[in-house]
């Protein structure tokens, strides 16, 4: 074939120059995605990015060439290509402004500083204070204020009244030398607030004489709303307080309060992965293709429970616990029912995947005796597979414990719901002492758990001990502590298992408006018919309806009296709504929920008439009885529902993007740092090889919907806050992985290198970067697949993305929209586990 016959067919329509030279899934692919980026450059409106688009069609037609001429085809250019238009339009999309790292550092600030100063213990203090009263506005004459003075201590101000914005002086007597203290102006309603001036909190400190003065200004302290009226005044009042300490030190009230929602967060995992468990198991066998592939029937129940996982899985936990809030309230219960329904679809796919990977020839053997399939599961697979699903089950405590601590942010459960209220009361010492809980409990229960499984996989002993009466002491107490463990978790969940019977109504009814997207609409136009209804009669003379369709079964009445409305003509099987309409457009309807047309459009309701149309002096004209409808004037289109979904959608995959390539760039050269075989023995290289590994695994055990809060705080809530919370959490969870496989390569070309007298970076650049490029980019990809799943949810608390709008809707209870949105995550997911799962298999 000529060879620029397909370079000039891939010209005109890019792909198809390989598709005639047989290299068909190449051909779809560059079509499809030529097609893909034309379409995000013209939603985006980067219209400079067309540039490379144009070059990557001219590479598109020179690759058609080359292969026509025989070469080898090759990905590089086009990647470089496709990898500029992408991350021009994702800058774009999910608003990255670097700059705002700069002038958003004095709002994190704050948070950052807390994180030095926790609310860990303190001494108890005893308060001592001096109080003086000032009226605000100033009137003439000055009224008595209704608060007194305090006497030990004494305070006095510069002037007995003053409007807001003025500066006054303070000063005071009596007071404990050399002890420090705050000012604070105190409301009408005995309300303190922090006195400023200036934006700073006004502090003194009272001399050897016990004297103190001060300077502040009048705050607003009552709402526009509430001021008094002219001639009038409110009492307000100044206090300076000292706070003594006295006593021995102890734990503040915040660290009690984590103490105890740590507990709760335990328990929450510890109960919904036990549960899950137990609900799990039965299913991974029905989703293990080789115990269900015996015939028709077992196959299509394989096939329908591997697909409820899949859907399950794909919707992020925070998302269930909204339905499950909305299920069986708010509360522990809700966040237990979550992570419950979440562990089950995980841990069966984990399970189902284990016993697909067993030795068949013991399930065989079994099955040659003519036993049945519950004697093949107890005899043949069991044996086979408790040491792995032990393994999974404390990996996926593990994560439930992760996951307890961020469910409070949709529920009252966990730790995560301190953290949230704290930051929204600017609590920052408070909110640190949660967030370093969260990373002591994730931490250490990381290592125990890790511990375990390390033990169960390579087949050593729990219990070390030989002695076999000691050994049954420990194994029974260890069963008493799980008995006494899963009694107390079941009642810090506060599990209510009727809750569950009583909402299941509305649950069930809200899972079938979740389970039906808002797909396609018809445009409709508002129509209303009235008639005239006098009351009472002889006041006005009647007129006459608008529209024949409506009647009334009398012109005129007084209120109470009886009245039936009817309506016909008006389209079959839709819903209208009935109502008194006022003369000055003011409408209140007749009755709520109201009513359905029948088959032949006729519609009748039987009522009394209201007291609110009867003609008064103030109301001089008729009311009238309205009938209003939608009516619809189009054929069927796509919902605004739908497009809102399809926007969204996009600016999540970009945000996932641009989070894990900022990810990646960082973590690559400190996960260098962070390996024990480039940094030696030497103990520059021990303190910097530590040092970076605690920081990835403290840094790692703080979930992106926590570190997204600051992160809105510090550049604004939106995307970029996403992209930033989600690139903050992937530095750590890369840099480990990345390390790790750093201290797997292969020993002997780094050593033949070595040899030759090549140095450290010649080394690094031939002999261990060759055997790190495959595994990194498969953790790459891996990890890219975990930020859309929380590119979903992040935007809860200020990410942007879909989850962001999941909420709204939600919150409006505008269910349908919101599983359109549930059902384009799992379409999302489905597809990039798909696509990234093949592409670790050709890179690893």
């Amino acid at each position: 074939m000529n060879p620029w016959l397909p370079a000039l067919l891939s010209l005109i329509v890019p792909g198809s120059g390989q598709f005639i030279l047989r290299q068909r899934t190449r051909g779809v692919v560059l079509l499809l995605t030529v097609a893909a980026l034309l379409g995000l450059i013209l939603w985006t409106r980067a219209y400079a990015l067309l540039a490379p688009l144009v070059l990557l069609v001219l590479w598109n037609a020179r690759d058609a060439y080359q292969i026509a001429h025989g070469k080898e085809p090759r990905w590089g250019t086009a990647l470089l290509l496709i990898g500029i238009i992408l991350y021009g339009a994702a800058t774009l999309v999910t608003e990255v402004r670097p700059a705002r790292l700069i002038t958003g550092l004095p709002s994190v600030q704050p948070y950052l500083r807390s994180l030095l100063n926790p609310e860990l213990f303190e001494y108890p203090t005893e308060d001592f204070a001096g109080v003086a009263p000032i009226m605000v506005p100033c009137v003439d004459p000055l009224p008595e204020p209704n608060r007194a003075a305090s006497t030990n201590p004494t305070l006095s101000l510069s002037v007995p009244c003053a409007e807001v914005g003025d500066v006054i002086q303070v000063t005071g007597d009596g007071f404990e030398p050399g002890q420090a203290g705050q000012v604070q102006w105190v409301d009408p309603l005995g309300t303190p607030l922090r006195a400023t001036l200036d934006g700073q909190l006004v502090l003194f400190e009272a001399d050897a004489d016990g004297r103190i003065q001060a300077t502040l200004r009048v705050p607003q302290a009552v709402p526009l709303t509430s001021q008094p009226g002219p001639g009038e005044t409110l009492t307000h009042a100044v206090r300076a307080v000292q706070s003594i300490p006295s006593g021995r030190l102890q734990p503040t009230e915040t660290l009690a309060l984590v103490w105890e929602k740590i507990g709760e967060t335990i328990a929450l995992a510890f109960l919904a992965t036990v549960m899950g468990v137990v609900f799990a198991v039965p299913v991974s066998f029905l989703a293990a293709r080789n115990l269900m592939g015996g015939n028709k029937v077992t196959r299509a129940i394989y096939n329908v429970v591997r697909a409820l996982l899949n859907i399950i899985r794909s919707i992020e936990t925070l998302m269930w616990a909204i339905i499950f809030v909305v299920w069986v309230g708010l509360g522990p219960f809700a966040g237990t029912l979550a992570l419950w329904f979440h562990t089950v679809a995980a841990l069966a796919k984990l399970y189902s995947e284990s016993i697909e990977s067993i030795d068949p020839g013991p399930i065989e053997a079994v099955r040659a005796t003519g036993a049945g399939w519950a004697q093949m599961v107890v005899y043949a697979v069991l044996p086979q597979i408790l040491p792995t699903f032990t393994s999974f089950t404390l990996y996926r405590f593990d994560i439930n414990v992760r996951l307890s601590t961020v469910i409070g942010l949709v529920s009252d459960a966990g730790l995560g719901f301190l953290v949230i209220q704290w930051v929204r009361l600017n609590r920052f010492s408070s909110m640190a002492t949660a967030i370093i809980a969260i990373i002591i409990v994730v931490a250490v229960l990381d290592y125990v758990s890790g511990w375990l499984r390390e033990r169960i996989i390579q087949g050593r002993p729990i219990i070390a001990t030989r002695n076999p009466v000691l050994r049954s002491a420990i194994r029974l107490l260890l069963v008493a502590g799980f008995v006494a463990a899963f009694v107390w978790s079941w009642r810090v969940a506060r599990i209510e298992p009727i809750e569950l019977i009583r909402g299941a109504p509305q649950g069930l009814a809200l899972a079938r408006e979740f389970a039906v997207p808002d797909l396609f609409t018809r445009p409709t136009e508002a129509r209303a018919i009235s008639a005239p209804l006098v009351v009472p009669c002889g006041v006005a003379e009647p007129g006459a309806p608008s529209d024949p369709a409506i009647t009334l079964s009398a012109p005129c009445g007084d209120p109470g009296d009886p009245l039936v409305i009817t309506g016909s003509r008006l389209p079959p099987n839709i819903t209208v709504s009935i109502r008194w309409v006022l003369p000055d457009g003011g409408f209140l309807r007749v009755r709520s929920n109201c009513c359905d047309t029948d088959d032949a459009g006729n519609v009748r309701l039987e009522t009394t008439i209201n007291p609110i149309v009867a003609i008064t002096e103030t109301q001089p004209l008729p009311a009238r009885v309205e009938i209003t409808y939608e009516e619809i004037t189009g054929p069927w289109q796509l919902s605004d529902t739908v497009r809102t979904v399809v926007r969204l959608s996009i600016v999540t995959l970009l945000m996932a993007l641009m989070a894990t390539t900022i990810g990646a760039i960082f973590a690559i050269p400190l996960s260098f740092l962070a390996a024990r075989n480039i940094m030696g023995n030497t103990p520059l290289g021990r303190t910097v090889y530590y040092a970076l590994r605690t920081t990835f695994n403290i840094t790692r055990s703080v979930e992106p919907l926590i570190l997204v809060l600051i992160a809105a705080t510090w550049v604004g809530a939106g995307p970029f806050a996403g992209v930033l919370a989600l690139a903050l959490n992937n530095i750590p969870n890369l840099g480990k992985l990345f390390s790790e496989s750093i201290e797997e390569i292969d020993p002997g070309p780094v050593e033949a290198i070595t040899a030759t007298g090549a140095t450290r970076l010649q080394s690094l650049v031939y002999a261990i970067t060759p055997q790190l490029v495959p595994p990194f980019l498969a953790f790459i990809i891996y990890q890219w697949d975990i930020n859309i799943r929380m590119s979903t949810v992040i935007g809860f608390v200020g990410g942007g993305g879909i989850g962001q709008q999941f909420r709204i809707w939600v919150s409006l209870n505008q269910y349908g929209a919101a599983g359109t949105a549930i059902w384009a995550i799992v379409i999302m997911v489905w597809t990039m586990d798909y696509l990234s799962a093949k592409a670790r298999e050709r890179l690893v």
